[in-house]
């Protein structure tokens, strides 16, 4: 099944869709006065007792629409109301349809969420902030083991983040306590859809398929707190057959990242055949990032028709518009990153093979290999993009075409000793000031630049490009 396909066939959609019309149209023939009629495979949300008043705590009449039609399958609809809950199990074909002018509201209580698994409770609290960063055990949707689940519909979801923070004078938000982090959560799911929805106020991650395959994240916008303690937008881990598409996110962290965490203690699946596209992205940190968690596979991802930029909204600019790296021991093999618009990210593109070796006894780097960078234009960078392996472990098979970059400039030339730094956090600010204006690439093995332009705003004495241990491929490169 490709990363396009769905479980669903041709058939059941359009059945399903036909049910979901019918429905609407005998609600409206009975009149506001008649007992509405559901027919079979719709659940609507009031009938088993929920207010929607966004005072009563829903949760139990959700879950029990939810266990209803989980007996056969079918919608649960949430409309005309603003609806309260902690956490929601979904069952298998199940679709939570959250229609237009509803919305799904995440409780202020986290005693109104149920921890799963619950034994990960004791392990929140992470150097003064909770869920390892972000990925704890409190959703406010979730689903493990499931087949062909859904969260659609036109309406809105809001975690309610404020609730779960503190203030704190310079970084704005902190996270001192347990929060609903990943708001929507899978666990070995087959077959998410995530489509036409408004996702606000997330109080940690968003969406997080884990471990989960045939994973679909469509029309979707995100508004998170741009000092929101990581508050990232899509965050996909472990999982493969992934289409992200037409996603709209202004995050306090990332906006979609691709991990493989080994969370659940088991050997980890890769991440494999996922497709972003048509992502409109700003956040304070990366915009597309892969492999800050590392401990499984990347493989045959492609990247194509995003634009990063800062957002009004958000306290600062990007560190980096592109982030990719293995640092775990782990292989990380065909990338390819198409037409891309990057502006005022502060480093447009970063890929990087380390050895942090995180879940290892003894780090070992793994391989990082084929990547394409096309089409891609960036203006507004104050930090030179790199390319970076390890002495005798090199990044291999780099392709940089049609790329035009424009950074600020202003820098002096200086004597500058780039620091290997195998072993540390992964991201475009680590080796400190560079000594190319525009590229720095060391220890890379096939690095073709075909249609490169390498500009600064102001004028800079460093070199736009400085290659270190670089085995070079025949190129026309524009300096």
């Amino acid at each position: 099944m490709s990363a396009l396909g769905g479980k669903r066939t041709l058939a059941a959609i359009r059945g399903r869709t036909v049910r979901y019309f019918l429905t609407l149209l005998l609600l409206a023939a009975t009149g506001p006065f008649s007992k509405p009629l559901t027919p079979p495979g719709i659940c609507d949300a009031r009938v088993y007792g929920a207010r929607g008043d966004g005072r009563t705590l829903d949760t139990a009449a959700i879950q029990r629409a939810i266990n209803d039609c989980g007996l056969k399958g079918g919608v649960v609809l949430l409309s005309g109301g603003t609806f309260l809950s902690g956490t929601v199990v979904l069952k298998d074909h199940i679709t939570l349809r959250i229609m237009p002018g509803a919305i799904l509201q995440g409780s202020p209580r986290i005693e109104d969420y149920v921890p799963y698994p619950p034994q990960d409770v004791p392990a929140i609290f992470v150097d003064g902030s909770t869920q390892n960063k972000g990925n704890g055990p409190y959703h406010l949707i979730h689903a493990e083991n499931a087949k062909d689940v859904a969260i659609d519909g036109g309406g809105v979801i809001d975690g309610n983040g404020k609730a779960f923070w503190d203030s704190d004078p310079e970084r704005g938000w902190i996270s001192r306590r347990a929060r609903p982090s990943p708001l929507i959560e899978t666990v070995q799911t087959d077959g998410l859809r995530v489509e036409n929805l408004a996702i606000r106020n997330a109080p940690g991650w968003t969406i997080h398929p884990l471990e989960s395959s045939h994973v679909q994240v469509v029309g979707v916008t995100i508004r998170n707190d741009g000092r929101g303690p990581n508050t990232d937008a899509i965050n996909i881990d472990s999982s493969s057959n992934v289409l992200v598409r037409d996603v709209d996110v202004e995050a306090g962290d990332d906006c979609v990242v691709l991990k493989t965490t080994a969370r659940r203690g088991r050997p980890t699946p890769p991440t494999a055949n996922v497709i972003i596209s048509r992502v409109i992205c700003s956040s304070d940190d990366q915009g597309i990032k892969i492999g800050t968690e590392s401990q499984g596979d990347f493989r045959d991802i492609l990247i194509r028709d995003v634009l990063v930029y800062h957002a009004p909204t958000i306290y600062r600019a990007p560190t980096a518009a592109l982030s990719f790296s293995m640092v775990d021991g782990a292989n990380f093999e065909n990338l390819i990153v198409s037409d891309i618009i990057i502006r005022d990210a502060a480093t447009p593109f970063f890929l990087r093979l380390g050895n942090r070796g995180r879940g290892q006894v003894t780090p070992v780097p793994g391989t990082l290999r084929n990547v394409q960078f096309n089409n891609i234009i960036a203006t507004g960078g104050t930090l030179a993009s790199s390319i970076t392996g390890l002495p005798g472990h090199f990044v291999e098979n780099v392709s940089l075409s049609n790329i035009d970059i424009t950074m600020v400039g202003g820098g002096r030339k200086v004597g500058v000793s780039v620091p290997e730094a195998a072993g540390d956090y992964p991201h475009a600010p680590m080796f400190g000031p560079l000594p190319a204006s525009g590229l720095y690439a060391r220890h890379v093995r096939g690095l073709s630049l075909t249609g490169v332009r390498l500009r600064t705003m102001k004028g800079d004495e460093r070199p736009t490009l400085v290659l270190e241990d670089v085995t070079r491929l025949p190129d026309r490169a524009k300096d």
